[in-house]
């Protein structure tokens, strides 16, 4: 009887993210023959103070901007929540306002669709730098809700460009699970969402002789990544959703395996393949405390 050969050992990928906000990149990895999991590290929560934020809206509405620039889908979400809480709505605003508006990815620009606010600009390139070279030289006023973690490359770009920049946050990254009473609900994806791990699963699984890709899906995920898993040896392929994320990987004395070309689940499944495909080289954690 002729011998069968093994059948092929599944490739596990961790995504740090909601399992309901990685449905889409799950099934991606999964057309592509890999088990996806997750493991949600970070939440988002409104300010504090959102004494700030609320202003700055109702200057919108007010006209006094011409440009709103959004950055992702939490600040889509956070603005609704905010603008509902003045008893507006942010499609509203932008409409009575007559603002521009700019946004960095489709997903975003889709979110600001749904909310009923015509996006002018989307970039090809969905980074800073990317909307900074389609934005162009200017003199009016930008509005730039950010999360509290946000680099400062697009404040200041915009300003060396001539843009007088409002620049607010929006909501606040903090470990998971938020505040319920602060909480900014995310994008939740039709479909099967991947399972969800604790970190003891992550310990277990890194154990396998197959070593997980761990796809990171930003900055404030590495920090997180590292508090909660850093202790202890853990061997794993660093992936990064974008170059920022992967400069906060380098940081922390993880080189990334691979560095997706856009933040899209098919952009981040060739990411993770390429990752895979130099997969000799894992990347054991440094000790807390230790730094590169």
């Amino acid at each position: 009887m002729e011998q069968q050969p093994p059948p092929p050992v599944q490739r596990p990928v961790i995504v740090l993210r909601h399992p309901a906000r990685a449905v889409r990149i799950a099934e991606a990895l999964r057309a592509a023959g890999m088990t996806a999991y997750a493991l949600p590290l970070t939440d988002t929560e409104l300010p504090a103070d959102a004494g700030a934020v609320a202003a700055a809206l109702e200057a919108l509405g007010q006209g006094a901007f011409a440009w709103l620039t959004v950055t992702s889908g939490n600040t889509v979400r956070a603005l609704e929540l905010l603008a509902g809480t003045g008893g507006a709505t942010l499609g509203g605003l932008v409409r009575a306002g007559g603002a521009r508006v700019a946004a960095v990815g489709a997903g975003t620009a889709r979110l600001l669709a749904d909310a009923g606010i015509a996006v002018d600009l989307v970039p090809g390139d969905a980074s800073s730098s990317g909307l900074l070279d389609a934005f162009g030289p200017g003199a009016g006023q930008v509005l730039l809700p950010q999360a509290d973690l946000a680099p400062d490359d697009l404040r200041h770009g915009l300003a060396a460009l001539g843009w007088s920049v409002c620049h607010v946050e929006a909501y606040r990254t903090v470990p998971y699970p938020a505040h319920p009473a602060r909480r900014v609900p995310g994008v939740e994806e039709d479909g099967t969402p991947p399972p969800l791990l604790s970190v003891p699963d992550v310990l277990r699984l890194a154990a396998d002789p197959v070593h997980p890709a761990v796809v990171f899906t930003a900055p404030s995920t590495v920090l997180q990544f590292r508090e909660r898993l850093g202790g202890g040896p853990l061997a794993f392929l660093p992936v990064a959703i974008g170059r920022t994320t992967a400069a906060a990987l380098r940081s922390q004395g993880w080189e990334p395996a691979a560095t997706a070309g856009e933040p899209t689940p098919p952009g981040i499944t060739a990411a993770v393949v390429e990752a895979f495909s130099r997969g000799a080289t894992t990347h054991p954690a440094p000790q807390n405390g230790d730094r590169p």
